[in-house]
């Protein structure tokens, strides 16, 4: 990520550049056509312009390096050569100004030692051509011109240096406030910090062939609100679950979101449960992650019933964990927040709405990969969902 915080994004840059160097090239057409003292400067040209083509070519194809060299190398050998090349002072010369400008603009922040050599090529080159062009030029008149050009020379690299250090600057800045960002996204939402790992480097969004899924959500929740209000069922609600959410770093578990009465956690999402290399410690830390899993279920479940025993509420709670591959990442849009998809995520939620009151249901992966010593507490069933009959394993909580 580093990368792209220092990176100016050159491509549009130098495509767009290399392309008015094409225009600019053609636009010296008519001039030829009339003017041109040798069919050398037609040559020179021609030559240039299939440069400034391949300069667009190389940029259109993300080759960076070599479309800077083609324009830079390009415009300056044509500028150089014109100038030559032309009888007589026609001032050609003074572009080579233009591309001592540019280099602050065609370089990243890492690269001050190419920029610096490309800069001073241009500035010296056009100071040694105009002193040459002038030597016919005699007393105040030569002084005068000759002045000129060191003082523009001397001008255009102290433009380009003070131009360059402005923008590496301002990218220090940014790369300032995106650090400082990040951490405070990650503070909020420790599971995003994979985002920012990625292999893709696609940091919105990223598969991941483990998670472990948990759906909870009340049954009887309108009737609940039907008896004792809206605000009043909302607000102990969010106390159980500010209550689960605080207890969550003991399992290891991270709570994704609420909705309503419905609460979504999920585990095992980074760390070494999805490294492929370490097969034997990947399957050690997945058994752990569901074992936690399920220990944190039986909490929330546990921690309910004494709140429907306070409350006198006739309702219970629901909980459905599954185990699978996710897509995890971040929406595209405005106020997108941190998210996990896929079958698995579907599967969860399957389960949370046929799990009976006291009880968590495992899909079969999660059962497989639990530790044996809670495997005896999971009995096999089988629940009906919107997809038709699911096998499960499940776990009854006796009531305090």
């Amino acid at each position: 990520m580093a990368t792209h915080i220092h990176t100016i994004k050159l491509k549009p840059l130098l495509t767009t550049t290399s392309l008015l160097f094409c225009m600019g090239l053609c636009l010296q057409l008519p001039l030829l056509i009339r003017y041109a003292p040798h069919p050398l400067v037609w040559l020179n040209l021609l030559a240039h312009l299939l440069i400034a083509l391949l300069a667009v070519l190389f940029s259109l194809n993300k080759q960076i390096p070599m479309a800077r060299t083609c324009l830079l190398f390009g415009y300056y050998s044509y500028l150089v050569f014109a100038t030559l090349l032309w009888s007589q002072d026609v001032y050609i010369q003074h572009f080579l100004l233009v591309g001592c400008l540019c280099c602050a603009y065609f370089f990243h922040s890492f690269e001050q030692r190419e920029r610096m050599l490309w800069a001073l090529l241009y500035a010296v080159s056009f100071c040694t051509l105009d002193l040459y062009l002038s030597h016919a030029l005699e007393g105040w008149l030569l002084a005068v011109r000759r002045g000129n050009s060191i003082t523009l020379t001397l001008t255009c690299v102290a433009v380009s240096i003070a131009t360059y250090r402005h923008n590496a600057k301002q990218w220090w800045q940014l790369k300032t406030q995106y650090q400082h960002a990040k951490s405070l996204l990650i503070q909020s939402t420790p599971a995003i910090q994979v985002l920012f790992h990625s292999p893709t480097g696609d940091q919105n969004r990223q598969h991941f062939n483990f998670c472990c899924v948990l759906f909870a959500d009340v049954k009887g929740y309108q009737q609940l609100v039907a008896r004792h209000g809206e605000l009043k069922v909302i607000d102990t609600l969010d106390r159980f679950y500010a209550a689960l959410d605080s207890v969550s770093p003991t399992y290891d578990v991270f709570p994704l979101k609420t909705n309503g009465d419905e609460y979504m956690a999920i585990c095992g999402i980074a760390g070494k449960a999805n490294e492929t290399d370490e097969l034997n410690t990947a399957a050690t830390c997945q058994s752990q992650h569901i074992a936690n899993m399920q220990n944190f279920a039986v909490y929330a479940q546990k921690r309910f019933q004494v709140i429907c025993h306070q409350q006198q509420w006739p309702c219970y709670l629901r909980l459905g964990i599954a185990t699978g591959a996710v897509t995890a990442g971040m929406p595209n849009r405005q106020h997108g927040t941190f998210d996990v998809w896929g079958k698995t995520v579907n599967l969860a939620a399957m389960l949370e709405q046929a799990s009976e009151g006291n009880a968590v249901l495992l899909c079969p992966s999660s059962y497989s990969l639990l530790p044996l010593h809670l495997k005896p507490c999971f009995e096999h069933t089988q629940v009906v969902s919107k997809i038709g009959v699911l096998n499960a394993y499940r776990r009854f909580i006796p009531q305090a």
